[in-house]
């Protein structure tokens, strides 16, 4: 289904596809500040019960959903994911989702970092990114910076200096590691957990 798109996919502008969807993950991602903050915790449960299924769906090409989505994943989404189209946006949610349920409204701040420090680091590593991690060549140190410092301002303005220190460091490591877990489900859980203990 996707052959074509995928071709036309090969030929368009990398950059202005990646600043459409790096607007379109902060966006989305930031959405759950919505009900993780305001809505009650049952109601919450079952919206991201929702989203998370029909992330799935779409994961696995249930065909219906496939269609109905068809556009966004062909504008959207990354060559190298269009056979399971939506499979980072699904770690996302996972890792907000059990961040929820451990350790409730703190999980906003690992919406933030995600978000934030996510969308930063991928556009600043794809416009300026010169120099390769020596642990991650797919990663430049550019980009790793750029998080560490949109998630330092972002956080300074919540927390004190050196809670905002001590995350945006180990945030900016975990998204750098080359690791099984992809860093969408990790840095949430992480932080959140680092910043309940703190």
């Amino acid at each position: 289904m996707f052959t074509q798109e995928s071709e036309r996919y090969s030929d368009r502008d990398e950059l202005s596809l990646e600043i459409k969807r790096q607007v379109f993950h902060l966006f989305l991602i930031l959405l759950w500040c919505v009900p993780i903050n305001h809505f009650p915790y049952q109601l919450t449960l079952l919206i991201f019960s929702t989203v998370i299924a029909v992330n799935l769906l779409v994961v696995y090409r249930y065909e219906p959903l496939i269609g109905l989505f068809h556009r966004f994943i062909v504008e959207l989404e990354r060559e190298k994911n269009l056979s399971r189209p939506g499979i980072q946006a699904l770690y996302a949610n996972l890792g907000i989702f059990l961040s929820y349920i451990l350790f409730g409204k703190l999980s906003l701040l690992g919406v933030v970092i995600l978000a934030v420090g996510d969308s930063f680091s991928t556009l600043i590593g794809k416009v300026f990114g010169r120099h390769e991690l020596f642990f991650n060549p797919e990663k430049t140190w550019e980009g790793t910076l750029s998080f560490f410092l949109s998630v330092y301002i972002v956080l300074l303005l919540w927390v004190g200096f050196e809670k905002a220190l001590l995350l945006s460091c180990i945030a900016s490591i975990v998204e750098a590691m080359r690791l099984k877990v992809d860093d969408n489900f990790l840095v949430p859980v992480i932080v959140t957990s680092l910043a309940y203990l703190m």
